[in-house]
């Protein structure tokens, strides 16, 4: 005789938002599905996920904060929880919880993006009981917003997450997927020019945007993440299960194929296979020199990460002509005045028990950091970003469509153009500088050996930042595409779960951004101030030059 206590979860009452907004409400059953009595106490959890299985994390729970230098390490949040419920069930007898994110009891995710995430329930009861069977004692539930743009833009974040990509590597595989959504759309909208593919009239004449769209990311992510395909394999049954059957569906699903195939093989031979080559340090002091492999505190020599994708800058770009085009020209040589100041301002305020960086600057610096691999990284950041402005504007399915093709190739080609500077100048990185100082001939550096920043430092050079030209080329695609700067948004962090950070416009949040790379510790100002100008270049360029008006 044993008890076996199963959670599920029942009506959605209201479809969840994501946090900082306070909407959503559903229910919840707790059932006895053994052959006893149960008469106790259940603990009920809910947790926000990027996938449907419970990673637990002292750090990602709302009772325990969250020092300056902690890292998050898991991915998953902890929303709230009823505690101490009573229940009395007899064999096949269950009870139901209503949770309601307007309330005290929980709050809505911040580690997600809004177009699709799971909740996850989980019941525990009482120490007294013995359960037959305690895999059923956690349950999941899909919730999505929006279109299927958004909802599979959603799915390359987790992807994203999942396989920890790099920052350019998941920019240039955010590119491929949404070029390839934006084709399939818009050969059946035909309303702008194709990015790549031309799909005859007769081809997508009745043909459902909605199963191309769906299919064209469906096939780049399978190429893209073979390993996640069961995972896509359900996604995609699932946004088809919401088509009508017949020839609109199939009509759609061949031009996504068709579509997805075409700017796979377009990008076979892009030079990104072979960019995380060899590479030899320079020899000069202020010389990029690999960090440390935790990014700041282990002095062993043999404990260095090797410079990663010291090539990506050779990779064929989107859209661009040539990256030299736009490669920043206003370096800060070392020890020019310029780079003296950047040095000073960042050893005071970056380091990691700085007396001057405020608390505000100090969660900016956390907000934006998403250097962990399991996260979005920081170009997936800004579609989470991107993601939130289409909902509260309410975007059509050709609008996002276009939307995060631009956004993407901009962001792709950026990362191209910000990766080739950072190899070609070589600026060695502020804890390298800051601890060596007393060896740079120059009366206005001091040295500090045990100088160590806020966060990890990155394993490739700091000029210019990687976080200020994919912001830039995001905040200036957001700018054009919406005819206006001035747009407000609030947005959550997976690095700060439970914190959201309201803007007043794309440059406020762009600017925000580099200047967390300060905050950090991790870059100079001129690296995130020429970061944002050469992001700003590439995407007013790919906006006037791509997808534009038929």
């Amino acid at each position: 005789m044993t008890s076996d206590i199963v959670i599920q979860f029942a009506e959605i009452l209201e479809n969840p938002t994501i946090f900082p907004d306070e909407q959503g409400k559903l229910k919840i059953v707790v059932e006895n599905q053994g052959d006893t009595q149960f008469n106790g106490p259940v603990n009920i959890k809910l947790y926000g996920s990027t996938d449907k299985v419970l990673d637990i994390n002292s750090l990602n729970t709302l009772e325990q904060s969250r020092g300056a230098s902690d890292l998050l390490r898991g991915k998953d949040e902890l929303l709230g929880g009823l505690n101490d419920q009573r229940v009395n069930l007899a064999p096949g007898q269950s009870k139901t919880f209503t949770v309601d994110f307007a309330g005290s009891e929980f709050r809505t995710a911040s580690v997600v993006s809004p177009g699709l995430y799971y909740l996850i329930g989980q019941v525990i009861p009482g120490n007294s009981v013995t359960e037959s069977n305690t895999a059923n004692n956690v349950a999941s539930q899909l919730i999505t917003g929006g279109d299927v743009v958004i909802q599979w833009n959603s799915i390359l974040l987790n992807a994203i997450q999942a396989s920890g990509t790099a920052p350019p590597v998941g920019a240039r595989n955010q590119a491929i997927v949404q070029a390839a959504v934006y084709d399939a759309v818009n050969a059946i909208d035909r309303s702008y020019k194709p990015y790549l593919v031309n799909i005859s009239a007769s081809e997508a004449t009745g043909a459902s945007k909605e199963a191309a769209a769906v299919e064209a990311a469906y096939r780049t992510l399978v190429n893209l993440f073979p390993k996640q395909k069961t995972t896509f394999d359900e996604q995609r049954q699932r946004s088809l299960a919401t088509i009508p059957n017949g020839t609109a569906e199939n009509k759609g699903i061949a031009i996504g194929n068709k579509v997805a195939q075409q700017i796979l093989d377009n990008r076979k031979n892009d030079g990104s296979s072979t960019a995380q080559g060899s590479y030899t340090p320079g020899t000069g002091f202020g010389d990029w020199k690999p960090t440390f492999s935790d990014g700041e505190t282990t002095n062993n020599t043999t404990n260095f990460a090797p410079a990663l994708l010291p090539q990506w800058g050779l990779v064929t770009p989107f859209a661009i002509d040539s990256v030299i085009l736009f490669r920043p020209d206003t370096f800060p040589e070392y020890g020019s005045p310029r780079y003296t100041r950047n040095f000073n301002q960042v050893k005071a305020l970056g380091a990691e028990n700085s007396t001057v960086r405020t608390t505000d600057q100090t969660e900016i610096a956390q907000f934006w950091a998403y250097d962990r691999g399991d996260t979005f990284r920081p170009p997936g950041q800004l579609n989470e970003l991107a993601q939130e402005v289409a909902l509260a504007q309410s975007n059509t399915l050709e609008e996002n469509a276009r939307l995060f093709a631009l956004l993407n190739i901009a962001q792709a080609d950026a990362g191209i153009v910000g990766w080739d500077a950072k190899y070609v100048y070589e600026q060695l990185r502020p804890i390298t500088a800051i601890r060596n100082a007393d060896q740079d001939n120059n009366p206005d550096t001091i040295a500090n050996p045990n100088w160590e920043p806020l966060l990890d430092t990155p394993p490739f050079p700091d000029y210019i930042s990687g976080h200020s030209v994919f912001g830039g080329a995001s905040a200036e695609i957001l700018k054009l595409f919406y005819g206006t700067d001035d747009i407000s948004f609030d947005i959550p962090s997976q690095e700060l779960p439970g914190v959201g950070r309201y803007y007043g416009s794309f440059s406020q949040a762009a600017q925000e951004s580099a200047d967390s790379r300060i905050y950090g510790g991790v870059h100079i100002e001129a690296a995130t101030i020429d970061g944002v100008q050469v992001g700003r270049n590439v995407g007013s360029f790919v906006f006037n030059n791509f997808l534009t008006p038929v």
